[in-house]
This record gives C-alpha cells, structure tokens and sequence, in this order.
C-alpha cells in the first residue's frame, strides 16, 4: 500500500477538545505512522504529499445507526466522510460484506452489524425474529452469537418476559443489547437491565407520560400526538437520572423523527430535495405517505403538526439534560428513513445536536472518539493518533467552529486511499447516473427503506 503525507495541516484529534497547528501526519500501510510538526518532518520521497495548508484533519465519522441494504449507500457514505458505520438490522450478506471491507475487497465505511431485529407478537416489521418466551430467546441469541453478528437487537412490541430472556441470554453470551425501548417493558426497566443503547429516545417520552392511557395498537402519530398532550417535563430530570446511574448510551437520532413528520405533512417539499438524485426514484415511492403503512391513518394535519413540533421540543430538552448530566450520546442518521438521505443525512444530525445543546466539539464527538468507545475499538480509529487506521477527513474549515465545515471536503481518506473531492465528485455522480436509470414502483414496500 503506498505512503501519503498531510503536510503542514491542522489536527484535530478528537481525544479532546484541542487542535495541533502545522503538523505533518504520516500514513503507511492504511494506519497513522506518525504525527508531528511540520518544521521537523521528513517526508518520504515516495510519499504522496497532501497540501494540508490553512485546512484541518480530522477523524473519520461514524454513523451509529443505518440500514445499509443497497450497494449504492457506500459511496455516499464516504463522499459524506462516513467511514464506519453501525448497522442496525442484519442479514447474512451483511457479515460477508463485513468481512469483505475488511480484507479490502469491498469498497465502502467499515461495518459492525446487529443481527434480524428480535420483536413480539405481531412484529413490527416482516422479516423480524418473533421471540415470546425465555427459551425462544436462548436460542436466537445462541445462533445470533455463532454466526458472529457484534449485537442483539431488541424492538418495540417484546414481551417483558422476552425481553428479560433476551436480555439474559445476551450477558451469558458476551452480547450486548441494543435498540428500542419495548412498550411493555418501559425506559426505567429497561434501562436498569442493561440494555446498552437506546435509539431514537425510544421510551423517553413514555416516561415523561405516566398518566397517559395506554397506546398499543395505535399509530406513530396517534401515539405521539397522546404524548405530547400529556407529556410532563418536569420528569426530565428524573428519567435522565435513570440514564446516568445506568450507564446507558442514547443514539438519538434526531433527524428521523423531524423527517417522519415533515414525510406526512410535507411530502411535496421533501421530494424536491437536491440529494435524491443518488438513489432510487422508487425511495420517494417508498416514502410516499401512500404505501407507508406507518402513515396510514387519517389526520387532523392541525393535531398532527403541533405534535410533531412539541415532541422536537421534548427531545431537544431530554437530549439537552442528558448532555448536562454527563449521559453518553451517539451520532446516529437512521438512513434511508423517509428523506433522511445516507452520507448526507449524518450532517444535518450533528447540525441537530448542536441546536439541542451540544458543542461541536461534543457532537463531532459523538460520532468519532465516542462511538469507537461505544464499538469497543477506540484503539483502531476514533481518533487521529499514531497506530490509527487512517480513516481521515480533510476540510477547508474549523469543525470545531462550526460543525458545517465537517461537510467543506477537500477529500476523504479511507483505510489509508485517498479519494480527493474531484474523484469523490466523479464516484457521485456515477451514483446518479445509475439512479436515474431505474424505475420506480409505486405499488411496493420493504423494510429496506424504512425505520427499524
């Protein structure tokens, strides 16, 4: 593998807040062989100089929920800087593409993946693995655990017994649980399981809404517009304090939430967004309201907006309190979500986080140092340290200024290439080209599209 040489750039570490000035960073063999000022670095002859003068190196992102089911999603990936990514509902060719990346036949973000989701009866969505009773769940892990996916992940309609069989099997395994906060089993339970990761907030809203009657059965709106009708704020602190003694991470995944809402009630505007052009027409059919079973129900579009406004403004407050209590947060997309576009996508949640309270430093944050924490890999990338792999973004400004300039791409480097803006430019739109080519069809639906 050849040698490449940042010359001259500003580093910006990520193992805290701080930036290191004129240095020259050295890469071989896909990891970081050596940092340091630019005054005093011999570069190799045979290295490839990046001019790195008035710009900032940073690590890689890491999107901590996606739903990687198109071949399509990895270019976009890391045009968009997104050099790992977690992926939240898994299938056999989701491990052989792991193993693929790695040995470096398959172009593309490094992947740790979930296995099928584990849900109740009725699930959620097709596909998912029904578990009702302990011993259903000792099984599904088992073999979960054996063809080698790196979660288990838990969803919205578990029984409590399933649930704590799950969430048995997975400490006997070595497995951790992650997902979202089943309606029978409830935040404060959950969280006092074990259950590692929590996603969208799921369960946090039901628990600021204790006296609200029971919502099972009911849709996403109906049920968010109960919540928010009775939702109890000065219940934050006490949910926050169950976070923190937990030791829980949240990925909270504030974009999706916000982009469900505008699907149902701004469908038109939506559509017209400029990055569609890189995937599929038949996404926008996906998407459409229409043949999205979650938005089935009719709604009074008064009701339904100031719902989906209130609950933006609950969220922001949870995630706002989590960051003050010292939680542990998560950059997460949700991608391909209705509009929530892969690659892109990541960049307006960090645009989110910091509008919810967060510094850039702290957003950045939660998608380099902190979700390799999380992955248990802050000794392989996270960082830009010496024995790093080189996963690396440049920029033409500070992200710790503003976490805009995460997405000011003078080129992205994956695994020690180097894909400068003109070459990722070309790989785009190669991608759009071959998106225009297809049709869509409206009269079908998968899960691939959608929120798991």
């Amino acid at each position: 593998m050849s040698t490449a040489a940042f010359v001259d750039v500003t580093v910006i570490p990520m193992d805290e807040e701080h930036l290191l000035k004129q240095q020259t960073v050295l890469v071989r063999d896909g990891r970081i062989a050596k940092i340091g000022p630019s005054a005093a670095a011999n570069v190799p002859d045979d290295a490839r100089r990046i001019d790195g003068s008035g710009r900032y190196l940073m690590p890689g992102l890491v999107d901590m929920h996606v739903h990687d089911n198109d071949p399509t999603f990895a270019v976009l990936f890391i045009a968009n800087g997104v050099t790992t990514v977690r992926n939240m509902w898994g299938f056999p060719p989701h491990l052989d593409a792991r193993a693929r990346v790695e040995r470096g036949e398959l172009f593309g973000p490094a992947i740790f993946t979930c296995g099928p989701i584990m849900d109740g009866q009725p699930p959620i969505w097709p596909g998912s693995t029904v578990i009702e009773r302990a011993e259903e769940a000792e099984r599904s892990v088992a073999e979960q655990e054996e063809q080698g996916y790196d979660f288990l992940k838990v969803y919205s309609n578990l029984s409590l017994e399933a649930y704590d069989g799950i969430i048995a099997a997975g400490r006997a395994h070595g497995m951790r649980v992650v997902g979202h906060v089943p309606e029978r089993v409830g935040l404060r339970h959950a969280l006092d399981s074990g259950q590692a990761s929590v996603e969208h907030l799921t369960g946090y809203l039901q628990a600021l809404t204790p006296e609200a009657p029971g919502l099972r059965g009911t849709t996403y709106a109906e049920r968010l517009i109960r919540f928010t009708e009775h939702a109890n704020e000065s219940n934050i602190p006490l949910v926050v304090e169950w976070t923190c003694r937990a030791g829980a991470w949240n990925c909270v995944t504030l974009l999706v939430n916000r982009k469900l809402g505008a699907a149902q009630l701004a469908f038109d505007e939506e559509r017209q967004r400029p990055e569609l052009r890189y995937l599929s027409p038949q996404y926008v059919s996906y998407w459409d309201p229409k043949n999205d079973f979650r938005q089935q129900d009719p709604l009074d579009p008064t009701l339904a907006l100031a719902a989906f406004q209130r609950a933006v403004e609950l969220r922001n407050k949870v995630v706002a309190a989590l960051r003050d209590a010292g939680a542990r947060l998560l950059l997460g997309s949700d991608t391909p979500n209705p509009f929530v576009i892969p690659g892109f996508s990541i960049h307006e949640e960090l645009h989110l986080l910091v509008r919810a309270g967060l510094t850039p430093y702290e957003a950045l944050r939660a998608g380099t140092h902190d979700a390799a924490e999380f992955l248990g890999a802050l000794d392989d990338f996270g960082t830009v340290a010496i024995g790093r792999r080189a996963d690396l973004i440049l920029t033409e400004g500070n992200p710790l200024e503003d976490v805009a300039h995460a997405a000011r791409r003078v080129g992205v480097m994956v695994r020690g290439r180097w894909l400068p803006e003109a070459q990722l430019h070309a790989m785009l739109e190669e991608v759009a080209e071959a998106a225009a080519a297809t049709q869509p069809d409206a009269g079908s639906h998968t899960h691939d599209a959608g929120r798991a």
